[in-house]
């Protein structure tokens, strides 16, 4: 699954049903750090040295208005509980990391 950041107004989820490969990747290498948070506003929150995102399991569940699929959940949740013992996940605000493929 790649969070691909078009813009820094622009998002899409792809490769939804890839549940192994995890990440955010940057459309333009161009776009700046601010350009990165604001675009992700709502998704996830960026981390200082700007190679991590912490997503949001409520907001890909919900992607831009739409839930999804039942079978897609279950899938997305066997995901979370795969990673939990890397540390990826922080239970208490409901985010998954994932790293920024093209950050500086």
């Amino acid at each position: 699954m790649i969070i691909h950041i078009v813009s820094a107004t622009e998002v899409e989820l792809n490769d939804r049903e890839n549940f192994k490969a995890f990440k955010v990747t940057l459309g333009n290498p161009g776009l700046s750090q601010t350009d990165i948070v604001s675009a992700l506003s709502g998704i996830a929150t960026v981390d200082a040295d700007g190679k991590t995102a912490w997503v949001s399991a409520a907001a890909l569940k919900n992607w831009q208005g739409e839930p999804q699929p039942a079978a897609w959940v279950a899938s997305f949740d066997k995901m979370v509980e795969s990673v939990k013992k890397y540390g990826w996940v922080n239970e208490a605000d409901g985010t998954v990391r994932a790293h920024i493929e093209g950050a500086a």
